[in-house]
């Protein structure tokens, strides 16, 4: 079983309109509403290419009955903590070239009992479990929390993935995670680095592999995804042709597909780790082909994965 953790979930609303002009008024095409948050949309992913997985989050009391209903329309388990007050929002607004525009409330704030009620909870849902993943925004209130969460996963031998950025991330590393799957921006802001003088991708996931994590795949847009792992494999995979769509749930999908590539076992190895991002690459692809985030079409998988380029770099 893989666990994933949202530490801020959210009601994610989309909007689909021609194009988004700042200052104007825009007629909505379609209007999608459902349970979201990172970790929720990789729970969501995993549920439909067929991963056994749990979505862990804390979500407001207030509509806590109206999320349960929606993950279990679409098949996904869940253990939700109930917090006073209301989900958040995240309001995505996509145009008809595939451009994003995300709006994100903020989130549930965790007191002392929360955030000890989220550790024990997850630290429950770990027996037994093969991976967790955790993902998304946490608040500075809860990154102490978020990290004694990878700090039992190490304790328990279940390899943790992270979609995790800033403090909580670097504070992470010491607790050995799996792999970490940061962008590169993301990756260069926390390792110190100003964003114009951003090392490449491969020096980055070599900096996160050095300071703790097992591996790193940090994504750069078009130029795809590098892969850094500790056994000293060196990769990027790409698409053939990149796509249009809505890439919103791209990065999601791409934690449940690495995930599923560790639930066996930890890849070890060229050839290993080369099947496990050729997947990552093809899931992220199919994400990107939805209206919403949280969604692929196992069919879309298998039609993208001949089309993914697998490269050794220098």
């Amino acid at each position: 079983m893989i666990v994933t953790l949202t530490p801020n979930p959210a009601v994610d609303v989309t909007y689909r309109v021609g194009s988004l002009q700042v200052g104007g008024s825009h007629p909505v095409g379609a209007v999608r509403e459902q349970a979201g948050g990172k970790g929720v949309n990789t729970a969501a992913v995993l549920t439909t290419m067929g991963q056994d997985c749990v979505a862990v989050c804390p979500v407001g009391a207030d509509d806590a009955d109206r999320f349960a209903a929606d993950l279990d329309a679409r098949g996904v388990r869940h253990r939700l903590l109930r917090l006073p007050g209301r989900t958040r929002r995240s309001v995505t607004v996509v145009d008809d070239a595939g451009e994003a525009t995300v709006l994100n409330e903020p989130g549930l704030r965790w007191g002392r009992g929360e955030r000890d009620i989220v550790v024990e909870v997850v630290a429950q849902s770990l027996s037994g479990a093969w991976v967790l993943t955790i993902s998304g925004s946490v608040s500075d209130a809860a990154v102490a929390a978020v990290v004694r969460c990878v700090e039992t996963a190490d304790a328990l031998a279940v390899p943790a993935v992270l979609d995790l950025r800033g403090p909580v991330l670097r504070d992470s590393l010491a607790h050995g995670p799996a792999l970490v799957k940061p962008n590169r921006a993301e990756a260069a802001a926390m390792l110190g680095f100003d964003a114009s003088a951003a090392p490449s991708a491969a020096e980055l996931a070599e900096r996160l592999v050095g300071d703790g994590a097992g591996a790193a795949v940090v994504s750069d847009g078009a130029a795809g995804l590098t892969l850094v792992s500790g056994d000293g494999i060196r990769l990027v995979g790409r698409l053939s042709e990149p796509l249009q769509g809505n890439a919103t749930g791209a990065g999601d999908a791409l934690t449940a597909a690495l995930a599923a590539g560790l639930a066996e076992g930890v890849p070890t190895g060229r050839d290993a780790w080369a099947e496990t991002l050729r997947t990552g690459v093809a899931w992220s692809a199919a994400a990107v082909l939805q209206p919403v985030a949280g969604a692929v079409d196992p069919a879309d998988v298998a039609r993208l994965l001949p089309r993914v380029e697998i490269e050794e770099i220098a």
